[in-house]
């Protein structure tokens, strides 16, 4: 059954298991593990750092999907998006050196621009990728394999944060590693020859995915 399976669809699921079913145990632990190294204003900075990371987001995707969709192929999405995993890991490996507040908000940017590369670009090779009567089919498999990473992950990291400081250092700079490591997936999309994203019509497929 794999064989016949979309491999781009099924690139871009694992790819994102490991982006974002990483990340959302992490992004709840976030408060507590930095309360330990920023003191008692700990929510106010992390009010602060998630505004700076949602601001830098609505800053960076508008622009970055007009660029993208100027070019005709899709190299640009692939490497944008491999770009943007590493930039998304990046801010977790510096997670334990940090003892100032403005280290913190400086990672949030970073994240904040790593996820306005991957975003629209992971979007949009998904829409264009889909399989025209196999849509839902799709979407349900990558919202399963999504889930079923999260729940993994949120076990997994938050038994190990929990044994104590040094491990939860190990937690953070694990997720970090984990979710750079899943952009070597998407690279993998590149040898997918047959795939629809780099075909010349594949603006009107995706229109066509989006619409249904």
């Amino acid at each position: 059954m794999l064989k016949k399976f979309n491999k781009v669809i099924l690139l871009l699921t694992l790819s994102d298991a490991f982006t974002w079913g990483a990340f959302i145990i992490i992004a709840n632990l976030a408060g507590i593990y930095l309360s330990g190294k920023l003191g008692e204003d700990t929510v106010s900075f992390v009010g602060i750092g998630t505004s700076i990371y949602f601001l830098t987001r609505a800053l960076f995707q508008m622009p970055i999907g007009y660029l993208t969709d100027k070019i005709e192929n899709d190299k640009d999405e692939v490497v944008l998006l491999v770009l943007g995993i590493l930039l998304m890991g990046l801010p977790y490996i510096f997670y334990p050196m940090i003892t100032q507040s403005f280290q913190y908000y400086v990672l949030q940017f970073i994240f904040g621009l790593g996820v306005s590369l991957n975003l629209p670009n992971w979007r949009k090779l998904f829409a264009l990728n889909l399989d025209k009567g196999k849509e839902g089919f799709q979407y349900g498999f990558y919202e399963t394999i999504l889930s079923i990473s999260t729940a993994l992950f949120s076990t997994i990291v938050g038994y190990i944060a929990n044994l104590g400081d040094t491990y939860f250092d190990m937690s953070m700079r694990g997720v970090g590693i984990i979710m750079m490591t899943s952009s070597f997936l998407v690279l993998f999309i590149f040898k997918v020859k047959e795939r629809k994203s780099n075909r010349e019509d594949s603006t009107i497929i995706a229109v066509e995915n989006v619409s249904k």
